[in-house]
């Protein structure tokens, strides 16, 4: 074992006057992430390496307690680096623990959105508002109350961005991808058609229903649940199955935290981190499915 974790252990024993049993479950916790880190200066670690080793664990199945022990002993070890040897920097500060007994969000696979979005190919109304409101969802990562409540007046096209109000009236910028954009750009014509033969005078909000009033939580639901039956897809889905693809794919792709927690609007790194979780769970999902030696290739 490095040095550095065994002059750690040794100060928890005679210093802070730790059991020799509760020392010993640190020392089989630091272990594991030295094996984790493959080599890499343990002073040289950031955030992302300890968040994954967290990840890691998730993935072995291991009990959120269990995970958060560990996580203890590491930030005990990085407080103890900075304390005593003039370690400049404690990348455990931010790193939070695991929700407890909170199960991890369902996902969408890529493959399960493309094919989600590519079954919505129609020219009446419903199938162009639908593939426009489906696009919003993933492309934003949006809670649907959020996406029902989109104005008109803070909808940029050009720019791809649209601004949103979320949790506490709080205001946040989200982006639209091509894909998005371009379904909307077919929405809205289809729009203002629908409100002009209705007669229904103009409003700001972007989805409306089939009687161009605006659409709300519910009837967004109902539109995702019909969806998701057309095109086959067996998983239990909400719009906010959506947001949690979203983030996730985003952290499969390598996209920093804080960077996703702003886009999500969480107020608290903790809410996100179990993204990185989820991904996990996802790769373990992926090689049961796909290696010769995983469940579901026996």
């Amino acid at each position: 074992m490095d040095a550095r974790l065994v002059d750690y252990l040794e100060y928890l024993e005679a210093v802070r006057g730790l059991s020799p049993k509760t020392v010993e479950v640190y020392r089989r916790d630091l272990a594991q992430y030295e094996v984790f880190l493959d080599g890499k200066n343990v002073d040289a670690a950031d955030a992302t390496d300890i968040r994954a080793f967290a990840g890691s664990l998730v993935m072995d199945k291991r009990a959120p307690a269990s995970v958060n022990r560990a996580l203890s002993a590491v930030r005990g070890f990085y407080k103890y680096r900075v304390r005593f040897h003039q370690n400049e920097v404690d990348p455990a500060r931010e790193v939070e623990n695991v929700p407890a007994g909170r199960p991890l969000p369902s996902f969408l696979f890529e493959e399960e959105t493309k094919t989600l979005l590519d079954s919505l190919d129609g020219n009446a109304f419903r199938d162009v508002r639908d593939r426009a409101l489906l696009e919003v969802l993933y492309s934003t990562g949006s809670r649907v109350s959020e996406v029902c409540g989109m104005e008109l007046p803070r909808l940029n096209l050009s720019a791809g961005s649209v601004r949103v109000k979320g949790k506490g009236s709080k205001e946040r910028l989200v982006f639209l991808c091509e894909s998005a954009r371009a379904a909307l750009k077919r929405y809205l014509p289809y729009r203002a058609a629908l409100m002009m033969r209705r007669g229904i005078e103009e409003h700001d909000r972007l989805f409306v229903n089939a009687k161009g009033l605006p659409l709300g939580p519910r009837g967004a639901e109902k539109i995702v649940e019909r969806r998701r039956v057309q095109a086959g897809i067996k998983k239990h889905l909400t719009p906010h199955t959506f947001r949690h693809s979203f983030a996730t794919h985003l952290v499969a792709a390598g996209a920093d935290m804080r960077v996703v927690q702003e886009m999500l609007g969480h107020s608290s790194i903790s809410t996100t981190q179990v993204y990185a979780h989820v991904d996990m769970e996802r790769l373990r999902r992926v090689y049961e499915q796909a290696h010769p030696h995983g469940s579901k290739g026996k």
